[in-house]
């Protein structure tokens, strides 16, 4: 049978006991459970936050397959946040999920961000909008991250910061376009910098990432951080 100290018990040298209870009352909303999200939400689960809230209103697909964790043969048709939160629950008990199967939008403010942190893991730049504008409401620190081929970038908007607009400016209607390639080993890697961003924010640890942000290029190895 688990208990919590053999849980972390590898954390625990990288985190201190103190960090490590720290971590597990937090709660954390991660927006969007498909490619970034399903990493995201393992790795917070995994490392300690002992709270989620899970918003996606997709389901998976052949597509998927390429790049998001729980997509497979037999979670094809199933929600996205549905499967990372049972996911969740077989990984140990310290973590207590609660997901919405719709989009964020649709669930009111105090009964779905009643956390710590978001975490922006969407790929519709009008939804990133909106997301922003609802942690400024709320105060809430978001952590952003986007993918594009060997491409991705990462970035912390604390509250009263501008860092999606920054990132997205408004320039007439958006076009709707093809989806952008996606590969596997950027997704992982850009998921994992946003779950190092968050226990980094939840525990009161500065970050590099404050106020700017960090472009990414696997082909050529390049790891630049912006707008500081």
């Amino acid at each position: 049978m688990q208990n919590f100290a053999d849980s972390f018990a590898r954390n625990l040298g990288a985190l201190t006991s103190r960090q490590q209870v720290e971590l597990q009352q937090k709660r954390v909303a991660v927006i969007g459970c498909g490619g970034l999200g399903g990493y995201v939400i393992e790795e917070l689960a995994r490392v300690g936050i002992g709270h989620l809230v899970l918003f996606d209103p997709d389901v998976f697909s052949p597509s998927n397959c390429n790049r998001q964790l729980n997509a497979l043969g037999t979670t094809l048709g199933q929600n996205k946040a549905a499967v990372a939160a049972a996911r969740c629950r077989t990984i140990h008990p310290w973590c207590t999920v609660q997901f919405f199967a719709t989009d964020f939008r649709t669930v009111p403010e105090q009964e779905g961000f009643a956390v710590d942190i978001a975490v922006d893991c969407l790929d519709d730049i009008a939804a990133r909008r909106d997301l922003s504008a609802l942690c400024t409401r709320r105060h809430l620190p978001l952590v952003h991250g986007a993918v594009n081929g060997w491409h991705g970038q990462v970035g912390v908007q604390l509250p009263g910061d501008d860092l999606i607009a920054r990132l997205y400016p408004r320039r007439g209607p958006i076009q709707p376009a093809p989806p952008p390639p996606v590969l596997s080993f950027t997704v992982a890697l850009v998921a994992s910098l946003q779950a190092a961003e968050v226990v980094k924010s939840v525990l009161g640890l500065r970050s590099p990432l404050e106020h700017g942000w960090m472009h990414i290029d696997l082909k050529e190895g390049e790891f630049l951080i912006n707008g500081v």
